[in-house]
């Protein structure tokens, strides 16, 4: 009788059925929108408000039981996420004749949509429109079609269809964001955006995230916008959301009063009407002043704003905490000169910049006030086919002194006697001029990408930026070098950067190495104080970690992108007893080692 009622199996319920339902239905919450970052991916440009994967848990969570279907159904920010992809497009046979395409129709698939959205409630929502296509073939739309065209954009056709279910819904809105590969969806997407209310409407009063990214980087660096037919787009950019009436689009006071991220990548707009009327910066309406971050980026040249349209935008976004500016930004005409004014945003925080020409992006930069700047990344992003490497010079001579008058000045040593100033001391002393004045004084992350100059540019920013505390460099020649202490005229010697407490390099070159350990080295016989993290990111290479030299009580994150197979090497701490194998006769002792670091007589 014991026996039986061993193997009888007990019905107590699960553990975590005994937990009170609120708590079941945070760890829900959580289990859905858990947005925590994943390992950082350099090379992963641009991130969506949401994961659409995250849109079926709420259905895996209420198939498990009657008490977990009850709790998923009663908590509304469960269903919150509302996506829409090429997934919910339907193809299916009409016709007996498997080979004429006149015999297959497609329907868009709305159940899960609509479901979401009843079930959501009255919660804030998260809208992600994903067109973008994983056969496409890099063709964009061409000339010859249009976006009635059903055969040309079968997608686009359906995005009237999937705005209107969603726009009773607009004074829920959270987060908007709409990619595409080709033009056609977003030109249709923003003429139904663009469409003011009949009468004066609640509009999206929630929105606090608008993103439209058309995701074709080519199309940037071109010098007219494709497709030509296409590239005009007049209206009151997102008339809809601000609420306005037909009758006067530029009566309310308070457009999108939550805005504040807005990124619009390959998406161009009727600039004047997006920043006097969108952005509420009109001469005789209150600035809305809410955005914080903004990204313009894939902009080909035709459809840039100008330089007053460009400052409008600026002006209307006086709280801006970070700009993005990658293969866009405005278009310096001839006439346009150096202000004396420059755009006071005092609370702008970090600045990215992609750019194809140096001189606009130290005019850029030199039309911007921000003294509590903290973050700079600069990239050289010309077309990787472009024949000949942008020499960068002028613009780290910028940031370095603050005059754009030293751009076309040459670099070479031995000119510091010029009408510009400089004093060189000897030959190992970074050439500044006598009233250089950085106009970033507060920097302390940089990041370079394809950045290339010679030497003299990288010393002059870096003894410019005494407060730098985490350096990024990706195929950055040169910049490395610029951290070594230098020795001025009286015999002393000077340290850049002393404050410096992390450096990230990804390159391709395995010489790399061992410059980084000499000058590390050399900081640390020179005073500075420690380097405590360091991240080298060996790209294509083969080779193992073994000729890795290190620094004690350095923390060094070597990661080999090899070929075929991946190591990564974790945070190494460099004691007595590390340094001890290495050495000669050590456990890991090793010739071709011992040779490259003089342990051998």
């Amino acid at each position: 009788m014991m026996m039986m009622d061993y193997l009888i199996p007990s019905h107590r319920p699960c553990h975590i059925n005994v937990l009170p339902v609120e708590i079941l239905s945070y760890i829900f919450t959580l289990a859905t929108h858990d947005d925590a970052p994943a390992k950082k991916d350099y090379k992963r440009r641009y991130e969506v408000p949401f994961s659409s994967q995250s849109v079926t848990m709420p259905t895996v969570l209420a198939s498990v039981n009657r008490h977990w279907r009850h709790i998923a159904l009663s908590t509304s920010t469960l269903w919150s996420s509302l996506v829409m992809t090429l997934g919910q497009v339907v193809r299916v046979r009409i016709g007996q004749d498997a080979d004429d395409e006149r015999a297959y129709t497609t329907f868009l698939d709305v159940q899960r949509l609509a479901a979401h959205i009843a079930r959501s409630r009255n919660s804030s929502v998260d809208i992600l429109i994903d067109t973008r296509d994983p056969e496409w073939d890099f063709e964009d739309d061409g000339e010859e079609c249009s976006t009635q065209n059903a055969a040309c954009f079968p997608y686009a056709t359906f995005i009237p269809q999937i705005l209107d279910l969603l726009f009773p819904q607009m004074y829920r809105w959270r987060s908007l964001t709409i990619l595409s590969d080709t033009w056609a969806p977003l030109r249709v997407a923003l003429e139904r955006l663009s469409v003011p209310a009949l009468t004066t409407a609640s509009g999206a009063p929630r929105l606090e995230t608008l993103m439209l990214m058309r995701c074709n980087e080519f199309l940037g660096h071109l010098d007219t916008f494709s497709p030509r037919t296409q590239h005009m787009f007049d209206g009151i950019p997102f008339a809809a959301l601000t609420g306005a009436p037909h009758d006067d689009i530029s009566i309310q006071s308070h457009p999108l009063p939550k805005l504040r991220n807005l990124t619009l990548v390959g998406v161009h707009l009727n600039w004047t009407h997006f920043s006097r009327c969108t952005l509420g910066a009109a001469p005789l309406s209150r600035v809305s002043g809410c955005i914080q971050s903004l990204e313009l980026s894939q902009h080909c040249r035709e459809v840039r704003p100008t330089f007053d349209e460009f400052t409008g935008i600026l002006n209307a976004c006086p709280l801006l905490r970070k700009l993005v500016i990658r293969v866009s930004g405005p278009r310096f005409d001839a006439g346009v000169q150096r202000s004396d004014r420059p755009i006071s945003l005092p609370l702008l925080e970090e600045i990215y910049l992609g750019y194809t020409n140096v001189e606009d992006a130290a005019m850029l930069l030199n039309h911007i006030h921000a003294p509590n700047l903290a973050t700079l990344s600069l990239e050289d992003s010309n077309h990787i086919a472009s024949p000949d490497d942008e020499d960068s010079g002028p613009l780290l001579t910028y940031l370095a002194t603050g005059f754009l008058d030293l751009c076309d000045v040459s670099t070479e040593r031995g000119l510091g006697d010029g009408a510009h100033g400089y004093h060189p001391a000897t030959p190992q002393e970074p050439i500044v001029p006598r009233t250089a004045k950085t106009p970033f004084p507060r920097l302390e992350r940089l990041s370079l990408t394809n950045v290339v100059a010679c030497m003299i540019p990288f010393s002059l920013l870096m003894a410019a930026t005494p407060k730098l505390r985490h350096l990024s460099l990706c195929r950055t020649p040169n910049a490395l070098a610029a951290l070594l202490p230098t020795q001025t005229a009286s015999c002393t010697r000077t340290i850049p950067c002393r404050a410096l407490e992390s450096i990230e390099i990804f390159c391709a070159e395995e010489q790399t190495r061992h410059v980084l350990d000499f000058v590390v080295r050399q900081r640390e016989e020179g005073g500075a104080p420690r380097v405590c993290t360091v991240d080298l990111h060996l790209e294509g290479s083969a080779d193992g970690c073994d000729e890795i030299g290190g620094c004690p009580d350095i923390d060094i994150d070597i990661d080999e992108d090899m070929v075929g197979n991946e190591s990564t090497y974790g945070e190494w701490e460099w004691g007595r007893e590390e340094r001890e194998a290495f050495g000669p006769g050590g456990v890991f002792n090793d010739p071709y080692f011992d040779e490259a670091y003089g342990y051998l007589s």
